[in-house]
């Protein structure tokens, strides 16, 4: 599960920022795949209760067919 989608189904950018303990700007970074580190990646996963893997980060979006 990609994290945008976690947040939605589950929390609010401003709660999972503080269960991570990280400001709300940097959240909107990891969505976007940003500044993302191994240790980051590993603390969401932490977070998220594995909902979010490791792979989620690397996964090529599909397109819908027309």
């Amino acid at each position: 599960m990609q994290l945008k989608q976690y947040i939605d189904q589950n929390t609010t950018v401003t709660e999972f920022a503080k269960r991570i303990n990280r400001s709300r700007a940097q959240v909107h970074r990891y969505i976007l795949g940003q500044n993302l580190t191994k240790s980051i990646i590993e603390e969401i996963c932490e977070a998220t209760e594995g909902q979010v893997t490791p792979a989620d980060f690397f996964a090529v979006p599909q397109e819908t067919a027309a």
